[in-house]
């Protein structure tokens, strides 16, 4: 694998270019090699760099192992059902670019992207790329995304997930934790077992058991039929919807809300802004936590119904005692004084956004994703791995990464042989 970043003469020429060097790019990387399809991977950072710089210490893949389906990767590890650390999955990665020769430079940073007859002119730091066909793998979920028009308190510090690393880094104080997605979670779970208080900010997300009937919840997804989803045939709010409340940690845990709350974390409803230094939260933490147990619920009985005409699949109903539900609702209050609750630190875990401002413009949505159907954008010769809901429910992870690459490696190759 190639590291180097020496600066190259303007329009170096190469018949593919792909911009990113994470799971998705390296996967499309490795189907141009099999096709012969002579390439380039542009990587502005290192290999894996956002799973390298935006997780926390502690982060751990929720997938397991054997979901880890990059092409001509064997399942990392020595148990298929583990839950992969940080560190362990992007030495992961570097291993797999460097045994499969890839052809990745990195420290080099894709500026801009403009079309030249037959093809396209890739701006970097290192000069000009000719190519007749580019990938768009920099990332979808690689920016923080912070909500608009929300002042943070005076002598509060604002976080953002991508920047959290432990609890220790955070000022002393409580930490008020704005989302309760699957980081907004995991990262409060890890506060207040440093002996942080916590306040949690929730927000609209499901959740699924990490096990249920003696098997985890994505050997479920794969026997059901979920993952191989196509994008045509799932409803637009399944595909607006964000990632269950899930978590890999400690050997794989279900985090629900009703157990945070008995561990002793703050639930409070969505921030929905701060008004003379007092923070103000809408009255939904109860339907959250009931929309959380009804995605469970739905989850449960999708497993229920698939295996009543195998009995001898069928595992022992059994419940998480983390799903087990509170006594009584907790009283959120819709206004609070940061001062007056000891909040140090305001921790943003409200998502992220793609890479994506070295495309044209025109070829973006709103929100930054590029347009595209099923991985072919507008622009002729340009093609998009890795995004959500690409072609099938696993286009975005690390179960279906491999399949989008290799439909993108194929139309190249049959492009540049046409």
């Amino acid at each position: 694998m190639s590291t180097t970043s020496a600066h190259r003469s303007p329009a170096s020429r190469v018949p593919a270019v792909v911009v990113g060097a994470g799971p998705a790019g390296l996967a499309t990387s490795w189907h141009l090699a099999r096709l012969g399809v002579e390439h380039v991977v542009l990587e502005r950072d290192g290999v894996g760099a956002t799973w390298r710089s935006a997780r926390w210490d502690s982060f751990t893949l929720v997938t397991p192992a054997w979901s880890a389906r990059l092409p001509g990767l064997r399942t990392p590890g020595d148990d298929p059902d583990a839950f992969l650390p940080r560190d362990s999955f992007v030495d992961l990665l570097d291993r797999y670019a460097r045994d499969a020769g890839l052809p990745v430079r990195t420290g080099v940073e894709v500026l801009g992207l403009r079309g030249e007859a037959g093809g396209y002119v890739l701006d970097t730091s290192e000069g000009e790329w000719s190519t007749r066909a580019v990938v768009v793998a920099s990332g979808a979920l690689r920016l923080p995304k912070v909500p608009a028009g929300v002042d943070v308190p005076p002598g509060v510090t604002a976080v953002h997930a991508v920047d959290y690393r432990r609890p220790e880094q955070l000022p002393p104080g409580a930490v008020l934790v704005v989302g309760s997605g699957q980081s907004g979670t995991q990262i409060a779970d890890e506060l207040r077992r440093a002996g942080r208080r916590v306040l949690l900010s929730t927000s609209a997300v499901g959740r699924v058991p990490r096990r249920y009937r003696d098997r985890d919840v994505f050997t479920w997804l794969h026997d059901l039929g979920m993952l191989d989803q196509t994008t045509e045939h799932a409803p637009p709010e399944a595909r607006r919807a964000p990632q269950p409340a899930l978590s890999g940690a400690h050997g794989g845990r279900t985090l629900a809300l009703q157990q945070l709350a008995r561990d002793g974390v703050v639930l409070l409803g969505r921030l929905t802004g701060v008004h003379g230094g007092r923070l103000r939260f809408a009255d939904d933490l109860a339907d959250h936590m009931r929309g959380a147990d009804a995605f469970a619920e739905r989850f449960r009985t999708q497993v229920d119904q698939y295996l009543q005409g195998r009995p001898a699949e069928a595992g022992p109903v059994d419940a998480d005692p983390a799903e087990l539900p509170l006594d009584a609702l907790p009283d959120a209050p819709t206004e609070i004084d940061p001062s007056g609750e000891g909040v140090s630190t305001i921790l943003w875990c409200t998502g992220m956004r793609p890479d994506t401002a070295w495309l044209p413009d025109e070829l973006l949505d709103p929100t930054g994703v590029p347009k595209h159907r099923r991985g072919v954008t507008p622009l002729p010769g340009v093609h998009v791995v890795g995004f959500p809901w690409m072609t099938h429910r696993a286009s975005g992870i690390l179960y279906g990464m491999g399949t989008d690459a290799a439909h993108a490696a194929e139309r190249i190759r049959a492009d540049l042989t046409s």
